[in-house]
């Protein structure tokens, strides 16, 4: 169960990178409104059902566990949202310098059109994000796509039991 978990959450990160390579080559990484964000979410869903039915296709004599699904859906979007997290430090730290720089220009831009923040406020948002993006980029990616992956995961699970226990 861990090679295929592994496998397919090594990919998803990989892809994750390339995606964001492809934006970083279009000069739209930092732009907040992008179509390839949108476009993961659907490809991480099929990489986590893909990697269910397999572990399920392992267990063919056995009944489906509902926490294997769990343990396997999970594992992936958490491999692969790590692999995508170390890869945003790598990126920042050594490709482009002053890609945390560009980040708090656009989230300073967004701040400023809310109105319900003063300029001291924004300015003390922009300050707290520059001091902690690796935490900032932990919590968007990791723990956004665990949420994603626990729901796609326990849903998958669902329906494969229920197509066993119809059989």
């Amino acid at each position: 169960m861990f090679s295929k978990t592994s496998h397919f959450g090594i990919a998803l990160g990989i892809l994750n990178i390339l995606f964001f390579l492809l934006q970083y080559q279009q000069n739209i990484h930092t732009d907040s409104k992008n179509i390839f964000a949108i476009l993961m979410l659907p490809i991480s869903v099929i990489f986590i059902v893909v990697a269910i039915l397999r572990v399920n296709k392992d267990y063919e004599g056995e009944l489906f566990s509902i926490r294997k699904g769990l343990q396997t859906g999970i594992g992936v979007i958490l491999l692969g949202g790590i692999i995508f997290w170390l890869y945003q430090i790598v990126h920042a730290n050594f490709i482009e310098p002053d890609y945390v720089e560009k980040l708090a220009t656009v989230a300073q831009k967004d701040l400023q059109l809310d109105a319900q923040f003063s300029s001291e406020e924004v300015t003390e948002k922009i300050t707290f994000y520059k001091e902690n993006y690796k935490f900032n980029w932990f919590s968007e990616i990791v723990l956004k796509s665990l949420f994603t992956g626990f729901f796609v995961s326990l849903i998958t699970s669902l329906v494969i039991n229920a197509f066993y226990k119809q059989r």
